[in-house]
């Protein structure tokens, strides 16, 4: 080789490897570049608990609030990440200052360069010790919480389901204010309020004083859940979206599962079938209409519900938030005589509605004309304005799944989303699964949960997280 040649080839190598650096360079960011429109300092350090939650004596007032070994409210998974408890402020279902509790899950080790930002919304939960922030002291692996932490269990970089944060937010009404009213299929408050969490979330681990890991150049946020958090990731995409906060915060789209997004077609399921499967989530969502509502809070759930289901101490159930929801479906088999079919074990919603409310609504799901009724009229407005179908065309990728023989979030809801929400420009920015097996229970876990290969929750953070080459690549 001649002097020339050997020249040539060493300002290639030369180039070759400073595109490399380069690259290696510009692929990562620091979190300081992800503007949030929040301040740290308005959650750093906040009184633990609020007056209407009895704390042990011995327990200290104040605490840590980062993602630092101060905050005593941190624990550690086998699986090499980290979790923190923290409390941040947002608004109230009545639209004043409340603080709120949430749940962080990130990679031990702080050198680890995060990949997505995922916005974890938990299903419908009837217990306390169910809520996120409750995941340190009595959670379990294999609940929607303990899959979603699983996000920031560290892997190689390629997969970028994997490496991430993870923000799990309390609803309203769970972790430090328990004992408040949770304002059930609420979505816009719930939306506004989880995102707040988000916010904070990232704004406490900029601040961390473990010099945390920087996150890559590409990365995204993706709203990710199952059940009712399905229909509250859908609701956080459109909150995110509908409030221009999709640039600062890189919305990559929704991962969401067997969701109630169109709630006037569950309740038509509901009433035209005339079975209700898991019937404490008639009465969550009255009562969450009946508390968030302003145009509700004239009424009661005696004008919707007969004596006797409401004697079963089905509102006390709920309000106290001691029993799960497996143990109040036990608890009111114990009453009622449940009836069986091919998907499951039910009651007739004639057997716990008020014949007028029952007449009603079974009259307006069929379209056809009814009598004017505040109580009826005033819970339908109610439903319907929480209908996440109706008034938005996301810009942003969603991935429904959902099974064909869901017994309590029926099949409806995602045909809803599907052929409402897309439009002639963007045709493929709703793909879906629809499976023909699983009740409501089994669904979930084939959503998150897989023995071999990638579950159906991971390739759709994939697809997203990859941008929209991956998307257009995903095949459903």
């Amino acid at each position: 080789m001649n002097r020339n040649s050997a020249n040539k080839l060493c300002r290639l190598l030369c180039l070759t490897v400073a595109l490399v650096f380069s690259v290696s360079v510009t692929a990562q960011r620091d979190f300081s570049t992800i503007h949030t429109g929040v301040n740290a300092a308005d959650a750093k350090i906040i009184e633990r608990g609020v007056k209407n939650v009895e704390l042990p004596k011995d327990a200290a007032r104040t605490r840590g609030n980062g993602f630092d070994d101060d905050n005593k409210d941190h624990d550690e998974s086998w699986f090499g990440y980290e979790y923190y408890r923290y409390t941040y402020p947002t608004i109230s279902a009545k639209g004043e200052p409340i603080t709120l509790t949430a749940l962080a899950a990130m990679p031990k080790n702080t050198k680890a360069v995060i990949n997505n930002i995922i916005l974890g919304c938990h299903v419908t939960i009837t217990d306390n010790a169910s809520a996120p922030s409750e995941y340190i002291t009595k959670g379990k692996v294999k609940s929607d919480v303990g899959m979603l932490t699983m996000h920031a269990q560290e892997k190689n970089a390629s997969k970028l389901a994997y490496t991430c944060l993870v923000i799990l937010p309390d609803y309203q009404g769970y972790g430090i204010t328990q004992n408040e009213s949770h304002p059930y299929l609420a979505q816009e408050i719930t939306a506004r309020q989880s995102v707040d969490a988000l916010r904070y979330g990232i704004e406490l681990y900029k601040t961390s004083k473990k010099n945390r890991a920087k996150i890559r150049d590409n990365w995204k946020t993706i709203c990710v859940g199952y059940s009712q958090g399905g229909s509250v990731a859908m609701a956080c995409h459109r909150f995110i979206e509908t409030n221009f906060l999709d640039v600062d915060l890189q919305l990559g789209g929704s991962v969401c599962g067997d969701g109630p997004y169109d709630p006037i077609a569950t309740l038509r399921t509901y009433i035209a079938e005339d079975k209700v499967y898991m019937p404490v989530a008639l009465p969550l969502i009255i009562k969450g209409m009946l508390d968030y509502n302003p145009y509700m809070r004239r009424h009661a759930m005696s004008d919707y519900f007969n004596a006797r289901f409401l004697n079963t101490g089905i509102v006390e159930w709920i309000e106290k938030k001691e029993l799960a929801t497996d143990e109040i479906q036990k608890k009111l088999k114990s009453i009622y005589t449940f009836q069986k079919d091919n998907k499951g074990e039910y009651i007739k919603v004639s057997e716990i509605f008020n014949p007028d409310a029952f007449e009603f609504m079974s009259k307006k799901m069929k379209g056809e004309p009814t009598e004017k009724n505040p109580k009826f009229d005033d819970l339908y407005t109610a439903i319907t304005v929480n209908d996440l179908t109706e008034g938005w065309k996301p810009k942003h990728p969603i991935y429904l799944f959902h099974s064909k023989v869901d017994e309590v979030v029926p099949i409806s809801n995602a045909e809803s989303a599907y052929q409402k929400m897309r439009t002639d420009a963007n045709p493929t920015i709703i793909k879906y699964t629809y499976t023909d097996k699983g009740n409501h229970g089994d669904s979930g876990s084939s959503f998150y949960f897989s023995f071999w290969g990638q579950s159906y929750e991971e390739m759709g953070v994939n697809a997203i997280a990859g941008g929209e080459e991956s998307w257009n690549k995903f095949k459903p």
